[in-house]
Formats: structure tokens, sequence, C-alpha cells
């Protein structure tokens, strides 16, 4: 019986797209080992950043020098790259494949789109995966109700660029007509977005989220900065007005609205003023957490040819500048839950009796209590916090 193990760097749609190869290669009869050495490692990589892809192909070279006998499968963002480097082309993947469990989680990714067709000038995303495709209807609520009859009650709806689903499909359709036959279905399970770019949160969606019953009130919504000289420069297609209009309308039709988003530093000409500008807007703002990025230049894009580059030791003050108001503004919205009732999810039992999981908000929630948990939702009553985590009783 062959041996096999995966790893996986990147987004959620690289975490689904292990997880079809796993379902390939278990169907085959090989068996997936955790720890220890392995007949054939599946590495799904990613070349977001220079230190993504400098991850990846480390771990490649580890594996070899570790078990030179075993056979090393490439996939993912950095096998496309190269693929192109040698005159291949574009690898476009394959999106009628479906998935019945999701290893490792109580939540399971559902990916409904690929590719993107945005092109901002720092990414390299659209030239290794292709303009942008969807999953048909029919696939999706066949694959989300299996998902969901296997037990998981809340699913994740991933892709590359959320806000351009259905557009390619025949007759087109759109993300809301999605969630709205979603919405529809029997059961007790919650729907999560894993990204959706500002342009996309229109008023239909607004109206929608507003509405919804499954769908989280969390949204993470990638701003990259809050200048508009900076967005300007990353082509990303909204200005700073929209972007603070668009969470204020949120938080007024939802008060309890909590969105995470993403923010560069050091993109070249980015001046400590323009800087500046995104920290006030995000203390406007104060999102529950900010995944923060350095600036790396990513081959082929119009952003590596820009040469004012920022100097790399103002790139990481700006980085530690920006993580420090990050922990200020998320203990802010966590305390304003104090007290309050919340739908908590099991996923981990990290010691007896101690579980954690997350809220409908995406709060990371411990709960403790001698009482058996069921794998539903529970409600519970948060009492105080420790560090990044809201803990809370029955």
């Amino acid at each position: 019986m062959p041996w096999i193990k995966f790893y996986t760097f990147g987004c959620k749609a690289n975490q689904y797209d292990t997880q079809v190869l796993r379902e390939k290669y278990l169907s085959l009869g090989f068996k997936e080992v955790e720890n220890g050495s392995a007949d054939l490692y599946v590495v799904n990589t990613c070349v977001v950043t220079q230190k993504a892809e400098g991850e990846s192909r480390a771990l490649v070279e580890r594996l070899k020098k570790k078990n030179s006998s075993a056979q090393i499968l490439l996939v993912g963002c950095l096998q496309r790259l190269q693929g192109q480097e040698k005159g291949s082309g574009r690898f476009s993947p394959n999106l009628e494949e479906e998935i019945s469990f999701f290893a490792g989680h109580r939540r399971a990714f559902l990916k409904i789109q690929d590719g993107c067709n945005n092109f901002c000038s720092y990414c390299i995303v659209p030239y290794v995966r292709g303009e942008s495709r969807s999953k048909p209807k029919e696939l999706v609520l066949r694959e989300f109700t299996r998902l969901f009859k296997n037990g998981y009650k809340e699913i994740v709806l991933t892709g590359i660029c959320l806000g351009e689903y259905g557009k390619d499909l025949s007759p087109p359709s759109s993300l809301v007509d999605l969630l709205k036959v979603l919405e529809e279905l029997n059961g007790d399970f919650r729907v999560r977005l894993s990204s959706l770019d500002p342009q996309y949160i229109n008023e239909e969606f607004l109206n929608f989220l507003s509405q919804a019953k499954k769908l989280c009130p969390h949204l993470h919504i990638p701003f990259q900065s809050g200048d508009d000289f900076v967005l300007k420069k990353m082509n990303r297609r909204y200005t700073k007005e929209f972007a603070c209009a668009i969470i204020k309308e949120i938080r007024k039709k939802i008060p309890q609205f909590v969105f995470t988003t993403d923010i560069m530093v050091g993109f070249p000409e980015e001046k400590e003023e323009n800087f500046q500008n995104t920290l006030a807007f995000l203390e406007y703002l104060k999102p529950l957490k900010v995944h923060i990025f350095k600036f790396s230049p990513r081959p082929g894009t119009p952003a590596e040819k820009i040469k004012n580059q920022v100097k790399p030791q103002e790139v990481q003050q700006r980085f530690l500048a920006l993580r420090l108001l990050e922990k200020s503004w998320r203990e802010e919205i966590l305390n304003n839950f104090l007290g309050k009732r919340i739908s908590f999810l099991r996923e981990k039992e990290i010691s007896p009796g101690l579980f954690s999981g997350h809220s409908e908000h995406y709060l990371n929630v411990l709960l403790q209590t001698q009482e058996k948990i069921p794998d539903e939702f529970i409600e519970i009553e948060v009492k105080g916090m420790r560090g990044d985590w809201v803990y809370g009783t029955l």
C-alpha cells in the first residue's frame, strides 16, 4: 500500500485543490501519513509573495534530501509559473471537480470560482491562474448539500475573485443569485465568504446581507491601502471614500457586523504621508484583524518595474507600526462583545473540557465546560478576553 503526504501553501482555494487531490489518491488506494516518510509527496505551492514562493521551493529541496527515493508531485501556482517559464503557457484548474469531506477541519471550504480579471499592478495571480471562471450553480448546490450531509455546519465559499462569480456562466448569474439559492436550503448551517473585493459590494449585495439568515455577518474585504494615490498605483478599482461608505452602510444595517482585511505596506512610491493616510483610514473603520503584507515584487507585473522602491527598513517600520495598532483595534472590537450572546461551533478540543471554535462574526472563541458539546451551533455568552480570543459560558 503506497503512502502519501500532502503539503499546502497559500490560500483557501489551494487548500480546496489539495482536498480534490487527496480524495483522488485515496480512492486509488493510497494511504495518507501525517508523520514519517511517504512514497509520494504532493506539494501545493504559492507564489503570491517572494516568501511564499521561497518556502515552496525550500520544502521541495528538503523533501528531496530527506527521501531521495520518494516521488514529489509539484502542483499549484509555482508549477504553473514554471510551466510558463518553459513555454507551456497557463494551466487552468478544473472547476468540474467536487469534494465530499475536508480533512482536518470542521469547517469545509468549497471553491466556486477560480482566476481573476482585475490585474492589480502588484499581483501575479491572474498570470498563473488565468481569467475568471465559475463552477456551474448546479454543481455548487450538489457539492454544498453533500458537505452539509457529511456533517459540515459551516461551509466557506472560496475562490480567487468571488465577486466575478457567475458572469461567465450561461445564462449569466451572480454571487448574490447563488447565495439566495443556498439561503433557501433546509438545515441548520451557515455560509461564509472567504474574501470579497470592495468594488463588488453593491446595493444588491448589501440588501441581501442585511436580510440573510445563514450568511455570516463577517466579511474579509482586502482593502490593501487607505490612500487614494497608492490605490490608483495598485490599479485597485475603488477609492478610500467608497471603502469607508460601504463599511458605514453595512454597520448601519447590521450593527454587530465585523470585517477583516488585507493591507500592503511598502508599495513602490508609498511615502510616509500615504502610509499615515492608511492608518487613519483603518483607525476610522477598526477591523477585527489585518493581514499585513510587505510589498513583494513579482516577475512580469507592472509594480515590479516601478523604480521608486521603499527602503526595506522603512517597510519594516510600517509593518511593525500597523501590527501594533491592529492589536488595539482587535481588543476594542472584542470588548464590544462582552456580555453578548454569540453562536459557537466547536472545532477543536484543546484539552479536556476546553474547546475552541469560531462565532458567526469570526471571533476566535474558547469554551470551558464539562458538559458534552454537540456537533451543532450552541449559544454562549461572552464573559471575557484572553489575548486574541474571547471566552464564554453556555
